[in-house]
């Protein structure tokens, strides 16, 4: 597991083979939950997939900052996994 950003409570990791599977998606932990959001590709947003033992406000919060740190995320996603800079 690497983290690849924190920011206040938040800290941002991306799991590595072979534990880790596509899609391409990010684990945002806060304390003792997490908040799983899948990396958009191309045009499309990142999207909302799991939230375990996070309130509704930490996981909005949660989402955001992925959504603000998107590209950042989809590029240490390719790296992190071999598939280059870019999605």
């Amino acid at each position: 597991m690497a983290t690849v950003l924190r920011v206040g409570r938040f800290r941002v990791a991306i799991y590595g083979p072979p534990r880790e599977h596509p899609p391409p998606h990010v684990h945002v932990e806060c304390g003792s939950g997490v908040v799983i959001v899948r990396l958009g590709t191309g045009a499309a947003p990142p999207v909302l997939w799991t939230v375990h033992g996070v309130n509704d406000r930490e996981a909005l919060r949660a989402f955001r900052l992925v959504e603000e740190h998107h590209e950042l995320l989809r590029n240490a996603w390719r790296a992190f996994h071999g598939q280059g800079p870019t999605l």
